[in-house]
């Protein structure tokens, strides 16, 4: 097991990394907040049997450090996730567990150079990890960034809140990075400082960096690509929400190609599959990426979809989604007419998961709610079961898995037998 201590002398480590890229949709991982989609879909439509029994199911059950509302991700076999332990949680890890056995591969761990102030009901690892097969980024509420090899071992460090001091606010980060190609796109604002920065994956020094409205957003960017008739390739965008408007922006200059003139929610995140993006907004904006030239189109408007602290889960030309007072929700997504709503219990923050046509949606209580998803795409309650409560983290899954993490362990679940060998 790789144990590494790291202090602040590590904000001038920029060691180059190896080279190549990767597309982030490969198989069966899920490498990044949402899945390597940002839809929080797996395999949709699969037969891929679902985890009603628990009990028979868990496959291992891993110990954490420290608390995190981070979600896991899995890369090639590995289950990735941070965590922050002491009373200041500015002492920061990046872990890595065997997917089939639970066993912890390496720890890597190091000091906080930003802020570590936060609101203590989440913590300062708020953000989700990301990698592209070779390499892993992870970014703390304090905005350390780090950049890991498959192994633990560091690449380079960038303190973004060392170089920028007021790039904090008294509540925490936690937007979550995300990969286009050989750039790592990092949103992070807040009331006296806010980015929105390309940073090399190979070394990370600045690519580009754009100032941004100086307002609180905890929102994760969302890569889309929208296709494109006259070329061979569809173009690649970055989709950016504030409080000011929705903007495309160009993942390798940082130039905005277009936007979508209205403002936007600020915890949940934007979702996309296919053409269509679910943008939370005071309910959802159901926006069309159009080509020739580039650009949203707008379908429709719904107040009656508010996700709270939640983010769609888009697809197959539906959006569905957790709403006040826990309610699950089935929008038809040409329409908005809302098409099946499932009464749930309890409260919200981890987005809900579809993996096959099953979709998996966990309270902060703990409880996991099941619901299949008939010919038509419908939801209806399948089971439901408990894990321990503190649940702040979207669920992942690999296609043959199931992955939940709370403030005290990290959990495996056999879907049915697809997690035999």
């Amino acid at each position: 097991m790789i144990k590494v201590r790291m202090h602040i002398y590590l904000a001038a480590l920029l060691v180059g990394a190896c080279c190549g890229t990767w597309e982030l949709a490969q198989g069966e991982d899920w490498p990044a907040f949402r899945g390597g989609l940002a839809a929080g879909v797996l395999c949709g439509g699969e037969d891929i049997p679902p985890v009603l029994s628990p009990e028979n199911q868990l496959l291992w059950k891993a110990p954490l450090p420290g608390r995190g509302p981070s979600s896991p991700i899995v890369v090639k076999d590995k289950v990735i996730v941070t965590a922050a332990v002491g009373y200041r949680q500015n002492e920061l890890h990046v872990l890595c567990f065997d997917a089939k056995t639970g066993k912890q591969e390496w720890d890597f761990r190091f000091w906080a150079t930003g802020s570590t102030v936060c609101n203590p009901f989440g913590g300062v690892a708020a953000s989700t990890p990301v990698s592209d097969g070779r390499r892993i980024v992870a970014l703390f509420s304090s905005n350390d960034l780090v950049c890991l090899d498959m192994e633990g071992r560091p690449l380079w460090f960038r303190g973004l809140g060392f170089e920028r001091p007021y790039l904090r606010n008294d509540v925490g980060m936690a937007s979550s990075p995300v990969i286009e190609g050989d750039v790592v796109i990092v949103q992070a604002e807040s009331l006296l400082d806010a980015i929105v920065c390309g940073l090399d994956l190979k070394t990370g020094q600045t690519v580009w960096l754009i100032d941004r409205p100086k307002q609180a957003l905890w929102c994760t960017p969302l890569v889309v690509r929208c296709p494109s008739p006259s070329e061979r390739t569809p173009e690649t965008f970055v989709l950016l929400q504030s409080r000011k408007d929705f903007q495309a922006v160009c993942p390798y200059t940082g130039e905005v190609a277009f936007a979508y003139d209205h403002w936007c929610d600020t915890v949940s995140s934007a979702a996309a599959y296919g053409d269509l993006v679910a943008l939370p907004a005071a309910g959802i904006h159901a926006l069309r990426l159009s080509s020739s030239p580039a650009r949203f189109e707008q379908l429709w408007i719904s107040d009656r979809l508010r996700c709270g602290n939640t983010s769609p889960l888009v697809w197959n030309n539906k959006i569905y989604l957790v709403k006040s007072p826990n309610i699950f929700a089935c929008a038809d997504g040409k329409t908005g007419d809302i098409l099946r709503q499932v009464r749930l219990g309890g409260s919200f923050w981890a987005s809900p998961l579809l993996v096959g046509r099953y979709i998996y949606a966990v309270n902060y209580e703990g409880t996991v709610f099941v619901m299949a998803l008939d010919d038509a795409g419908l939801p209806s309650l399948a089971g439901q079961w408990d894990l321990e409560s503190g649940v702040l983290a979207s669920p992942a899954s690999d296609g043959r898995q199931l992955y939940f993490r709370t403030n005290q362990f990290l959990y495996a679940f056999r879907l049915g037998d697809s997690g035999k060998e």
